[in-house]
């Protein structure tokens, strides 16, 4: 973790533009339709880049090119750049619409182990910080401990009366140890419990000796 935070510091002292410019290469929804037509010229480009809260290389982008066409007409092409989460679903925006899903949140489970794979330098503090988020189709929450992590470290668990929860790797572990002594306890007492289900010498009758 101290490796992390050491490449995050090192890419903080970076100038913000080179942090951006290969993050979203296959991630993009680009209308380039004009980009190589003949009469069509660029008038200006307006960039607005939606930074990930927490997060130190990945952004949310939306391009809008202002354009002259052949005729003398101006006309606005809109592209943008999404970050496709560690879910493997692309968010081109935070909040999520009729249409697409937005930022659920980081798992810290995800992040540690990406953490971990960062460390053994397999892959770039970007790749590490995209693979810790999921989006909002895979928002889930430990019902023990209350965390907030994605459906891929949610697992499914029965209690004992039948009810289900759905836990966190570290709760599924304590909630699998509590069963097993119960089971255990429940075994090893149950000779006790059956004669303490039998009358006492004073509650028998007379006529039962």
């Amino acid at each position: 973790m101290f490796k992390l935070l050491n490449n995050i510091i090192k890419y903080c002292t970076r100038r913000r533009q080179n942090l951006t410019v290969n993050q979203t290469q296959t991630n993009n929804t680009l209308d380039n339709r004009y980009d190589n037509q003949a009469g069509y010229n660029l008038i200006e480009i307006n960039r607005d880049e939606q930074p990930i809260p927490g997060m130190v290389t990945q952004n949310i982008c939306t391009d809008k090119r202002l354009l002259e066409t052949p005729t003398g007409g101006i006309i606005t092409v809109g592209n943008k750049e999404g970050i496709r989460c560690g879910c493997n679903h692309f968010i081109y925006a935070i909040e999520p619409n009729d249409t697409q899903p937005g930022l659920g949140g980081q798992c810290p489970i995800c992040m540690t182990e990406a953490a971990d794979i960062l460390t053994k330098g397999q892959i770039s503090l970007s790749q590490a910080e995209a693979m810790s988020l999921y989006c909002t189709l895979c928002s889930s929450r430990c019902d023990n401990c209350g965390r907030s992590i994605c459906k891929k470290h949610t697992q499914q668990f029965t209690n004992s009366d039948a009810s289900i929860n759905y836990l966190c790797p570290d709760c599924i572990k304590q909630a699998e140890r509590n069963r097993l002594l119960k089971q255990t306890l429940t075994v090893m007492l149950s000779p006790f419990v059956d004669d303490s289900q039998l009358p006492s010498q004073k509650e028998r009758k007379p006529n039962d000796e």
